[in-house]
């Protein structure tokens, strides 16, 4: 894995100009929309290059991708990670899998081998179509992550080996803080069994789309080195035409800043709270 190792060049902002560079961003749960923020971080991306070490690519499962970590407590969890592939994959092709202590929305079963007399159906990877990533942790669960065009579904397995056909059960009930993220991913769960696919009528749409997208190019536009007023003239043409940069006292200047302060905000940091 370490040749594929990129340098910090090799990290690219989307053209922030352009609205339609952000299209990407429409089906993005707060996972997702976590990673983004993360990924622009150029402290995490120098830890995310030495933390490679700790990792090794296992080999492949049918249309699963094994990884085995090295360590106990990987590195990355300083960040709230477990493991991720290149911070240059945008959310829609990266592999993330988040530290179930930070996120609330990890689904977490029991494996049982088939031979067991319990009341439920065998399940086996190989039937699932959409890509998958297995992370093996020394002493730890096992973990499990489901990706398809954008859309996420992780799992820690406690158990049984998954990598062959086993009968799975979820967890007693969660902490009533869990229950509601819970309920949503047993039901995407779920669909997923009966279809093969993360399909998007099992996910949530999340309602803040639209502003995080308006604060990611925000903060793209000052991390390319853009002012205020530039960012303003592209990322809001049509009120800046109605109001000008010196209107309403100063109102589209303070939008922008706020923006650039909230992306900033979730960038070093913050982006935790999209997870709980």
């Amino acid at each position: 894995m370490n040749s594929m190792i990129p340098t910090d060049e090799a990290f690219r902002l989307p053209d922030w100009t352009d609205e339609r560079a952000y299209d990407y961003t429409a089906r993005l749960a707060r996972r997702e929309w976590a990673w983004e923020f993360l990924r622009r971080n150029r402290d995490f991306r120098s830890a995310w290059r030495n933390a490679q070490l700790e990792y090794g690519l296992a080999g492949y499962d049918a249309g699963t991708t094994i990884v085995l970590s090295q360590h106990e407590r990987p590195a990355l969890e300083a960040w709230g990670l477990l493991y991720s592939t290149a911070p240059d994959q945008d959310a829609f092709m990266a592999s993330v899998f988040w530290s179930p202590e930070i996120y609330s929305g990890v689904l977490r079963l029991t494996a049982f081998p088939l031979s067991a007399q319990i009341d439920a159906t065998p399940f086996l990877l190989r039937d699932i179509s959409c890509g998958s990533v297995f992370l093996e942790i020394p002493n730890a669960p096992q973990n499990l992550l489901f990706s398809d065009h954008g859309r996420g579904l992780q799992l820690v397995v406690e158990g049984a080996d998954m990598l062959r056909p086993v009968r799975l059960m979820a967890n007693s009930a969660p902490d009533v803080s869990l229950a509601s993220a819970q309920l949503r991913a047993l039901h995407c769960f779920n669909d997923l069994r009966l279809t093969g696919r993360l399909n998007v009528s099992s996910l949530q749409r999340d309602p803040l789309t639209p502003r995080l997208r308006h604060v990611l190019r925000v903060l793209d536009g000052s991390l390319s080195g853009a002012s205020f007023q530039e960012i303003a003239r592209a990322v809001s043409p049509d009120d800046y035409s109605t109001e000008g940069w010196h209107g309403r006292a100063g109102g589209m200047r303070d939008r922008i800043r706020r923006a650039l302060r909230r992306g900033c905000h979730l960038m070093n940091g913050g982006y935790r709270s999209l997870l709980s």
